[in-house]
């Protein structure tokens, strides 16, 4: 029986002991302000269950629960927040917490001193008139002061309390202002996010609402992306809540928004999946492009180790065969990177250190010149230098955090490291981009796909990697389930979109979540859809992977009477169906496709073997000397017609294939299938020297005991009873060891 708590008992609504236990815990804290709030949700409460006993019943009485509840909850996030802030005043959360409230910080003068700053800054870098030293002195200063301003208001927001009506005002105020920079509203976005993370707050949420319409696409995208992890995190609380439900499902009237959605969903996926994403980047891709002379081998990881390493020209080591490798891979890398993998985590997971992370609003800025170390990379940097790194941005995809890591990367290695890496980064846009490359440079506009892409990717970065993540509630934590619509009851209205459930499923499907994707199938109704054989298709295979065999042949069946020319429903009916062991439909389906490719030895193989497991011996014979003739050169082929003759009582034809396999290759199988033969005939001295031939042979137990019994199932029908045969095994191991 699960432990009961306080969150456990608000989800099932039983208000009455979830109140109990607060009272334990607030009381406990000394906080009058918990201690005053909750008394009045059990005053409020008691007094409406009194009036019900008196048989008075408030027709608001349901709304009044749910509102007790919400502020129960409230009230025990923040006895939470409270003993962790006595409990661990160390926490980087609580530090935060302790500085921001000790600087009293007001959101509207903040907003003002930020619009201020914004503007003095594009003055200043639009100004040719100032004195350049000047102009330089003060930009600085200004971009020094606006880092220390949006640092100020995300950690304010980051561990703002539950806002008042007064706060969520001045905060739609924020982000409707024209003053403020696109780029500022989005850190607050982000602030807002991880707010939520420690303290749930449904109006941050509904401002995130606000959010997702802004025009800005970083702005929107962000607001999103953050209001479906939250419902993600915060899901079975969220039925109290039926403010949010409501404003979800109207927004899911809107095409655009429900794209939107599912797009983040399967990003959201993607990143879950970047631990075996780097393990192929790490163990595969990259060393194959690294070894290629188009790469000259050098690690940019370990930049000035490979350039003085043994004084070599790299290009003395061109080898086609590397290049050519290394082309596959970079193509399979652009695949990976089209559909949504982050392939840049590993090579940028370890250049996180820099003094530019050591703030965690500065995770979340959008790339820009205009931060403190940023802007003196780009004062102190060569200009030829400056303008690759922007090419490459406006070519590559790297997130904002990996942008950062890449040119504090640049700066910190000698100048002849930052000449070859300039020099390769040319090389490369210029055969993507042509010749007038610096020329095509200019300003684009950014798509949603993008935006939401690289920003998860910054997310991801931030839970993983930021020097307190451990501190943090990670969402790509391996305790969640998958990103699913189906899983989480706000988002449920997603799942009536036909098209973008099929894409979503699909898309588990290709990453090999079969159960997941079948689960997204089957609520697509296929019994409504019998037209669709495609949909059929899927569901029986992510069956067959999931191993539910018997559950999968309906479905195929049904792909197979709907379109009975498709190849690949009737390939995967006769492996099914061979699999459960059902060999006469296994065998009709093999003789399907061999109508169309008679002599394809793959199915005559199968085809075969379901002959024997009818125990068609002498009908299988015609199917056997038609292997052995196709494929003469197969011991396969020719031990299979072996044991057909042998079925069949043709003794000595199988006994002289055994015996001319055994003389072109004394392997560890044609020594014990001739053993076998030897001790049916009475010969036991004969079987035991060839069975321990085999036994030595063999690289190990398994290989030998696998090759002994690989015959099983007809080994008792020619004679040679089990129990005789572990003697014989048994003392073969016994005497050669």
């Amino acid at each position: 029986m699960p432990t009961k708590n306080i969150y456990s008992e608000l989800q099932q609504g039983n208000l009455v002991d979830a109140l109990v236990m607060l009272q334990t815990k607030v009381g406990s804290l000394g906080d009058w302000q918990l201690q005053q709030d909750l008394e009045r949700v059990r005053d409020t409460y008691s007094t409406m269950l009194s009036y019900l006993a008196k048989g008075i019943e408030d027709p608001k009485g349901q709304s009044i629960r749910i509102d007790l509840i919400q502020q129960a909850y409230s009230i025990n996030d923040r006895a939470n927040r409270a003993i962790t802030l006595k409990k661990s005043p160390m926490n980087k959360y609580c530090q935060v917490y302790t500085q921001s409230r000790a600087e009293s910080i007001d959101v509207a003068t903040i907003q003002v001193a930020l619009e201020t700053v914004g503007a003095e800054i594009k003055r200043l870098l639009s100004d040719t008139n100032q004195r350049e030293s000047i102009r330089q002195h003060d930009l600085e200063a200004a971009i020094r002061q606006h880092d220390t301003l949006i640092g100020q208001l995300f950690n304010h927001t980051w561990t703002s309390n539950i806002w008042t009506k007064t706060e969520y005002t001045l905060y739609t105020q924020l982000l409707g202002s024209e003053q403020l920079s696109a780029d500022d509203k989005a850190v607050i976005i982000s602030a807002l996010t991880m707010a939520c993370y420690e303290l749930f707050d449904a109006q941050k949420l509904m401002l995130l609402f606000d959010g997702y319409l802004h025009s800005d696409v970083e702005v929107s995208q962000r607001s999103l992306v953050g209001l479906i992890l939250l419902i993600i995190r915060f899901d079975s609380r969220l039925n109290y809540y039926p403010q949010v439900k409501s404003r979800f499902t109207l927004y899911c009237e809107n095409r655009q928004f429900i794209e939107d959605c599912f797009r983040v969903l399967m990003q959201l996926q993607y990143s879950k999946m970047t631990d075996s994403v780097s393990a192929k980047m790490t163990q595969d891709i990259m060393p194959a492009i690294l070894r290629s002379s188009r790469f000259k081998g050098i690690d940019l990881r370990n930049l000035d180790k490979e350039l003085t390493k043994n004084g070599e020209n790299p290009e003395w080591h061109q080898n086609t065969k590397d290049d050519a490798k290394a082309e596959k891979k970079m193509q399979q890398m652009t695949d990976m990177q089209t559909e949504g993998a982050d392939v840049y985590w590993s090579s940028f997971v370890s250049l996180k250190g820099f003094a530019h992370f050591s703030q965690l609003h500065r995770w979340f800025a959008p790339f820009s010149f205009e931060y403190p170390d940023s802007y003196r990379f780009a004062q102190s940097m060569r200009p030829d230098i400056l303008q690759t790194v922007k090419s490459l941005f406006q070519f590559a995809p790297f997130c904002s955090s990996d942008k950062y890591s890449f040119i504090f990367m640049i700066d910190s290695v000698k100048q002849t490291g930052q000449d070859v890496i300039a020099n390769q980064i040319n090389a490369q846009l210029n055969e993507e981009g042509g010749s007038d490359l610096f020329e095509q440079v200019k300003p684009r506009v950014r798509k949603a796909k993008e935006v939401s892409r690289c920003y998860i990717f910054d997310l991801y970065r931030v839970f993983k990697a930021y020097p307190y993540h451990s501190e943090l509630f990670d969402p790509f934590g391996k305790q969640l389930v998958n990103f699913s619509p189906l899983y989480f009851d706000i988002l449920k209205p997603l799942a009536d979109n036909y098209d973008e459930m099929l894409s979503l499923a699909e898309f588990f499907m290709r990453r090999g979540a079969y159960n997941d994707a079948s689960t997204l199938f089957f609520k697509l109704k296929p019994q409504e859809r019998e037209e669709d054989s495609d949909l059929w298709q899927k569901i029986g295979f992510c069956l067959q992977k999931k191993g539910d065999l018997e559950l999968a042949m309906p479905l195929y069946r049904m792909a197979h009477k709907l379109n009975p020319n498709s190849k690949w429903t009737v390939q995967h009916l006769a492996q099914t169906a061979f699999e459960l062991k059902e060999y006469p439909e296994s065998q009709k389906y093999f003789d399907l496709l061999l109508e169309d490719d008679e002599d394809n030895l793959k199915w005559l193989y199968k085809k075969a073997e379901c002959m024997f497991g009818q125990g068609k011996y002498e009908e299988s014979l015609p199917t056997l000397y038609k292997l052995a003739y196709l494929d003469e050169q197969s011991e396969q082929a020719q031990e299979m017609l072996a044991w057909g003759q042998l079925m069949t009582g043709n003794s000595e034809k199988a006994e002289k294939i055994h015996t001319e396999l055994m003389e072109q290759n004394p392997s560890v199988r044609n020594n014990i299938n001739l053993a076998h033969l030897n001790l049916r005939k009475g010969d036991t001295q004969n079987a035991y020297n060839l069975y321990a031939a085999a036994y030595k042979l063999a690289k190990n137990e398994e290989e030998f005991t696998k090759a002994f019994w690989e015959w099983r199932p007809y080994l008792k029908q020619i004679g040679l009873d089990a129990e005789r045969l572990k003697l014989m095994l048994d003392s073969v191991r016994m005497n050669n060891n």
